[in-house]
Formats: C-alpha cells, structure tokens, sequence
C-alpha cells in the first residue's frame, strides 16, 4: 500500500488522546446528569415528604380546636339536661388534648416566637380545661363562666390561626424554595442532556469518519491484495516457465551428453578393445607371455568402462525409451532395483506398451527412477510396488512403499525431488498426488493423458 496515502488517510483520524478525553467527557456528563437526576428527585421526595409534615401540623392546630369546641359542646349539654353520657366527648377530648398538645410542641420549629406562643397556648389550654372541669364538678356553670369560656375560646382560636399561619408561610417559603430548586434542577438537567447530545453528534461524526476510512483502506487493501496475486501470477508462471525450461533444457543436455558418450567415448573404447584384440591375436606366443596377464587386465578394464558408459548413457537418456517403450523401460528399471538391495519389488506393469508423448513418457519415467532412488535411500522399507495401468484417457503411474513414511528429516530432504516431480507432471497437464503418515509408508500416484493412436496404429492392431 501506498505510504503517503495511507498517511494521507490516517491523518484524517480523530487523535488518539482526542477520542480518549471525549470518551471520558462523555462519561462524566452521564454520571453529572445521573447525579442531578438523582439529586431532584431526592429534592422532590424531600418537598413531597415537608408538604405531608405541614399538613399534619395544620391538621394537628385544628384537631386541637376541634376537641376543645366538642369538649365545651358536651359540658354545655351534660349542664343544660344533667345527664353525664352527654359527658363521654368531653372525657375523651380532655384525655386526648395533652397529646395532641405535645404533638403541636413537637411539629413547631425551635425558635423564640414559637416557644412563647406555645407557652401561651399551653396555660390557655390548661385553664380552658381548668374551667370545664370546675363546671362539671359543681354541675353548674358559674355566672360569668358563659362569658370567660367564650373569651379563653377565642384566645386559643386566635392563638391556633397564629399558629396555623405561621405554618402555613412556612409551608408556602419550602415550597418556592422547591419550586425554586427544581427549575434551576431542569436548566442543569438540560444543560447536561444538550452537552451529552452535542458530545453524541461529535462522536458519531467520528464513527462515520472511521468507517469511512476503513471502507476506503479495505478498498485500498482490495485493489493491493489484487495487485498482489496478479504479480504473484505472473512471477509464478515466469518460475514455472523457467523451471519448465531449465528441466527441458536439462533434457536436452542429458541427451546431448549421452548421444556424445555413445558417438565419441564409445568409438574409442571400441577402438581401443579391437587394438587390444590385435595385439593379443598378432604378437608372438614367446612375447605375449610375459604380459598376458597385464592385457588380460587391461582388457576387463575396457570391459567395465564400457559398461559403465551404458549405465552413464541410459542414466542420462535411456535408449530404451526411445527403442522399446515405456514399459520394458519400467521393467528394466525394476529389475535393477530389486538387484541392488534388499526390497521385494513388486511390477504391475501391462503387457503391451502404452501410446504416450515422447516428453509424458520421459517424465513418467523420471518420477519412477527418482521415487525408488528415494526409497532406496530413505524409505527403510521391505517392500515397494511399481505399477503401471491404463484409466480411461489417462495412464497411472504408483510408486508405494511400507517405510518410514515422509517425517523429519527425511521429508526434507526428498522436499525438491517431490517438487521436481510435482513440476514434470504439470508440464505434461497430469495429476500429482502424494499420500504419507509417519511409520505408514508413501504413496505416490500420478497420471498423465495419454495420446490417441493414429489410424494407421489401429489398424496394426
């Protein structure tokens, strides 16, 4: 990929450090608007709970007049007819009074005003209650009691819608202060939820910016990766064209090397075998004593290098082949196999000779000396099996063996044979397949096409 571009590219990025301090503003905003939420709503909960105290404050003022008035109303009515059940409610409020009394002491706030007015309407209360109960027990109300009842009533009144006022602006000053608490509340509220929304479009712009320029590097990755295998492509096939050419070429070499060792070094050592020969036949029996043994020698020395240049020339480019086919070249390959070593070998090779391009057959043949050379050297095996056999449009060749299988070592060291032979089957257009397990042996199959017989070769047939 293109240094600069990619620069180019990351260079529109958000910082990290910047999506690291948005990453921790916008949290802070959320636990803020969190807090202030939960803040209100204690505040709330706090106003709701003042609200309900002012109410039973209120309710306690007025419950106070309330048993006062019914106590009055009953010592009124038990005066007037004599009959003490008119008497029950008076008893009732008058056990109930000192507690509602205390209650009243312990709603209002500590303070001067309070504390004297409170004072004031416990001795009026008292002597209200003083006044009654004098009434009941002489069963009679004195002359001015009418009058006194009504003044010291009205004082409690008065002195409760004092009271009661005083709540009440209490409950009106908590109240705006609420009211007050929860507006600022709402501005702080929005505020955060404005700042979150703004910090949210911030972020989501840099979202859309990363994925942007992801989609961009993986379109520039794309473009690269396609860049890539099309060079990888073309070096491919340029290695492949060079393998192919260095194999043929080798080939080539080979034959050139073997047709020059048959031409050339063969003429001399027969050459010099047929003036071996002369001298032997043309010296006389007197002189050739004393050296037949040497000649004799020198005789089996041609001998050998002239069978070591077959084996060097069929090495190099078996005549075979060419002369008696693919088949008998297989068989004369494992014969000499099974000659020089200690594996059973095992031929499953047609009778008849099989149709092949001369270059398919080359390779087959290849693969075959190379296979068994491999398991000659690594293989350790007891038996191997050469086979040979026609599958349809196809000719098969199987090299397998019960060795040591491809492992370790010796798995590289047959790594290049094996990509040799992979590399010859390609250029006949074959199939190369290669089974192995470590103590299992290898399996080595190939298969090439085979060539149509010509009209001429079905009708010898």
């Amino acid at each position: 990929m293109n240094p600069t571009l990619l620069a180019a590219l990351r260079g529109k990025q958000l910082p990290r450090n910047a999506r690291s301090l948005f990453l921790a503003l916008g949290c802070v905003l959320v636990l803020l608007l969190l807090g202030s939420t939960i803040w209100q709503t204690a505040a709330n909960l706090a106003a709701l709970d003042d609200l309900r105290q002012q109410g039973q404050r209120i309710e306690h003022l007025d419950s106070m007049l309330i048993q006062l008035i019914d106590a009055e109303n009953a010592v009124r009515g038990y005066l007037l007819s004599g009959n003490r059940d008119h008497l029950d409610p008076y008893e009732k409020n008058l056990a109930t009074a000192n507690e509602t009394l205390a209650e009243i002491r312990r709603d209002l706030a500590p303070g001067a005003a309070n504390e004297a007015a409170l004072a004031d309407l416990s001795n009026l209360v008292a002597i209200k209650l003083r006044t009654l109960d004098d009434a009941v027990e002489r069963g009679v109300a004195g002359p001015d009691a009418k009058a006194q009842g009504m003044r010291y009533t009205d004082r409690i009144r008065a002195r409760l819608l004092g009271l009661k006022a005083a709540v009440t602006a209490e409950a009106e000053n908590s109240f705006e202060n609420s009211t007050d608490h929860v507006k600022n509340t709402r501005w702080v509220v929005g505020g955060l939820a404005l700042a979150a929304l703004a910090l949210m479009a911030v972020l989501y712009g840099a979202i859309e910016r990363q994925a942007r320029l992801r989609e961009q590097i993986a379109t520039m990755l794309r473009s690269e990766n396609e860049h890539l295998d099309a060079l990888v492509r073309e070096r491919t096939a340029e290695l492949s064209d060079l393998a192919s050419y260095l194999t043929n070429a080798r080939e080539a070499e080979k034959a050139r090397l073997a047709s020059e060792l048959h031409d050339e070094l063969g003429a001399l050592m027969t050459a010099a075998k047929m003036e071996l020969h002369w001298l032997a036949e043309g010296l006389h029996d007197s002189v050739l004593a004393g050296c037949r043994e040497r000649l004799t020698k020198l005789g089996g020395y041609l001998d050998r290098g002239i069978a070591l240049k077959r084996r060097i020339i069929d090495d190099l480019r078996p005549p075979l082949l060419e002369e008696l086919g693919l088949v008998s070249t297989l068989r004369m390959l494992g014969d000499e196999f099974a000659a020089g070593g200690k594996e059973a070998l095992r031929l499953d090779l047609p009778p008849d000779d099989v149709t092949l391009a001369p270059d398919s057959a080359l390779a087959v043949f290849r693969i075959a000396q190379e296979a068994l050379t491999n398991v000659r050297k690594h293989a350790h095996a007891s038996s191997v099996t050469l086979a040979l056999r026609v599958n349809g449009a196809q000719l098969e060749l199987e090299i397998a063996d019960d060795g040591v299988g491809m492992n370790g070592g010796s798995t590289r060291a047959r790594q290049h044979g094996l990509v040799g032979m992979r590399h010859r089957v390609q250029m006949c257009a074959g199939e190369f397949d290669i089974a192995s397990r470590p103590g299992r042996g290898t399996r080595i199959v190939m298969r090439v096409p085979l060539v149509a017989p010509t009209p001429l070769q079905e009708g010898l047939a």
